[in-house]
């Protein structure tokens, strides 16, 4: 296949898309475009907007236009997703924008940009990730039946996620339980999830001592999360001063190998 009669991407709707309201991509090659629609479920427990939900819209759309380019009997997969935030997304049902662009590809994989806006126009977030191409045959994928009402209808992004705190053991952080909803067309956990679940235990860990916001992610995914075990996200504050902090965040498998590592940066409010 050939850029040039790339004029679709090969974009496959799992639950994770169901549950953040990210709707089917379009695009090509060289660029990819996707709306998300805001709600209460991205609620932190102080009833803040979360900002790592935005997860799942930005890898779906920076990643789907490289995997357009992926060889045959291959896809991509992402290995590092880096987003900085400007302000935080509404909670009001109102619609935010994502558009992309590829970078380069080579290869081995590539690398794309992207933004996030709101309906005033206004940026409310900035990525770049780079991906890299993995021998598969092509996924398929569908939503499946344990996307409940009750995940649906969260108030919170906790809720959607299904995930608890380990707030008896300091190290543990975060622990997101199995589900196929959260799962992405390879059977593993979607890298927005991830994403989305370290940036709520890196901002946990420094929010309950002074008013803070995540100003910026960086994620690297060093092996597969599968979708049919628990994953743990154990953050480590590396600095924490009256304004700033840095967070870094390991989500391990059942086994206790790391599978994602985030560093996660934090501003005063």
């Amino acid at each position: 296949m050939t850029i040039e009669n790339v004029t679709t991407l090969p974009f496959i709707a799992t639950g994770a898309e169901a549950l953040f309201r990210v709707a089917p991509l379009t695009g090509d090659a060289n660029h990819g475009t996707s709306v998300m629609t805001t709600g209460p479920w991205m609620a932190d427990e102080r009833g803040m907007p979360c900002r790592g939900a935005l997860g799942v819209l930005m890898d779906d759309v920076t990643g789907y236009p490289i995997t357009a380019r992926a060889p045959a009997g291959h896809w991509s997969v992402t290995t590092e997703l880096h987003l900085d935030f400007s302000r935080s997304p509404a909670l009001d049902g109102s619609g935010l924008q994502a558009d992309s662009h590829v970078v380069s590809v080579d290869p081995d994989g590539g690398l794309a940009t992207g933004r996030v806006v709101d309906e005033s126009g206004r940026v409310v977030a900035l990525a770049s990730a780079r991906l890299r191409f993995v021998a598969a045959e092509m996924p398929t994928g569908s939503v499946p039946d344990d996307v409940t009402p009750a995940r649906v209808n969260a108030t919170s992004v906790i809720e959607l996620l299904g995930a608890h705190h380990r707030r008896d053991n300091a190290a543990a952080g975060l622990e997101l339980e199995p589900s196929e909803s959260l799962r992405n067309p390879l059977g593993n956990v979607h890298g927005g999830v991830l994403l989305c679940a370290s940036e709520i235990a890196g901002h946990s860990a420094v929010t309950p001592h002074a008013e803070f916001q995540t100003t910026s992610i960086a994620m690297a995914f060093v092996r597969p999360c599968p979708g049919t075990e628990p994953i743990t996200f154990a953050p480590r504050v590396i600095y924490r001063g009256r304004t700033f902090a840095v967070v870094q965040v390991a989500g391990r498998n059942r086994s206790g190998k790391t599978c994602t590592t985030a560093t996660v940066t934090c501003h005063r409010m």
